[in-house]
């Protein structure tokens, strides 16, 4: 088989034996075998009409296939030291026509927080960290241990309920809201906070402001979405109630606490029957109030997050702040027997003003590490203690 190249185009003629070749200023024709005579005159006519000088080699010349030289260049030419046909600037010279960004100070401050309290007691803070996305939260003094027993699991199910449908929009376009602005968006709930959070780049601030706010404000909680939810909250109880390190820290709080953090944060079996939109509204109505909400945000101005969070949230009627729930440590002991040939074992002591005493909750976050704490005892990463004695001692055996 023969390759016959014109003006970048091939011609593939294949005969069987090398017979004759024809060599010209513009195009390289090598045919075989018998079709030489009868095909000559095609090979003068392509000779005639090439006007691109193709490039031929020794192995050519010796009427073996032609295949076209590549170009040399660029940077793997570089490398290989041959000259490139178009010249590359050297590494230390500006590129033309690229205008680079100011170098960064050699001292770089951390952003001011600054704070605003609306009228109504709602607090909006920011950090205009660098970068070109913003992180945006609302956070909720709120959790299992506001829940009554009217409403206990109420926390669980409203996490799972975050980003439905609302009375501005359907859940589907809520979606399909956030993808366009290519935004992320999550809830959780914990004994003590509601979370709302959403991240997207800096030029969709208002449009991520907008849905938090709305999915907090206007829930619709429509029933079939809240059943669909509650089937999926049982399947979710049922896996959990196979995972020990779940088990262990639900119990832990049960046995430790007497009042609003004793309660369990995951909606019990019992409880859910009882749950349905109703429920919701009436938990959201008496918790979500002004003064007990924060909006945080990072990498924004705060002129421009006040701009576009205070028409949103300014209306909210100002409420005076209810009484702190009643907690007390008073310690226990809590056994369960388990079909497992493992025991899981716990211990855990008070730290009296808990995540809000921040001088001793970072020396307890430190003592942690130290004691061979963290998510989960892998074998990479750092900061998971797994060369502390008590990894090495206790662990392994």
């Amino acid at each position: 088989m023969n390759e016959v190249f014109v003006g970048g185009v091939c011609f593939v003629i294949d005969w069987t034996f090398t017979a004759a070749c024809c060599f010209t200023s513009e195009v390289v024709v090598v045919m075989t075998g018998a079709g030489v005579r009868n095909n000559w005159r095609l090979a003068k006519l392509l000779a005639q009409g090439s006007q691109r000088l193709i490039r031929t080699s020794a192995v050519a010349r010796l009427a073996v296939p032609t295949v076209r030289a590549p170009e040399k260049s660029g940077v793997l030419a570089w490398l290989l030291g041959e000259k490139p046909t178009t010249p590359l600037p050297a590494l230390y010279e500006p590129l033309e026509g690229v205008r680079l960004p100011k170098p960064l100070p050699d001292a770089i401050e951390a952003a001011e927080t600054k704070i605003t309290t609306l009228g109504n007691g709602l607090k909006i803070a920011s950090e205009n960290t660098p970068g070109a996305t913003t992180t945006i939260g609302i956070f909720i003094d709120s959790g299992s241990k506001n829940e009554t027993p009217a409403s206990t699991g109420a926390s669980h199910l409203l996490e799972r309920m975050a980003f439905k449908s609302t009375s501005n929009r359907s859940h589907f376009r809520l979606v399909r809201e956030v993808e366009a602005i290519g935004g992320n968006i999550l809830a959780n709930a914990s004994r003590e906070q509601m979370c709302y959070t959403g991240d997207s780049i800096k030029t969709f601030m208002p449009e991520l402001v907008e849905i938090l706010v709305d999915t907090i404000r206007n829930p619709l909680f429509n029933e079939w979405e809240v059943h669909e939810q509650l089937s999926r909250v049982q399947a979710e109880i049922a896996e959990m109630a196979s995972n020990p390190q779940c088990v262990i820290l639900e119990a832990l709080h049960s046995a430790g606490f007497v009042g609003g953090l004793g309660q369990p944060l995951l909606a019990p079996e019992s409880a859910l029957k009882r749950l349905n939109g109703g429920v919701l509204h009436d938990f959201v109505a008496e918790n979500y109030t002004a003064p007990r909400i924060v909006l945080a945000a990072s990498g924004v101005d705060h002129s421009e997050l006040l701009s576009v969070a205070e028409p949103l949230l300014a209306d909210l009627p100002p409420v005076p702040q209810p009484a702190p729930v009643h907690n007390e440590y008073v310690g226990g002991d809590w056994r369960q027997a388990a079909d497992s040939p493992k025991t899981h074992v716990a211990l855990a002591f008070e730290v009296p003003g808990g995540w809000r005493n921040e001088k001793d909750s970072f020396a307890v976050t430190v003592l942690q590490t130290l004691l061979g704490g963290g998510g989960s005892f892998s074998t990479g990463g750092p900061g998971k203690g797994m060369y502390s004695r008590l990894y090495t001692r206790v662990i392994p055996h």
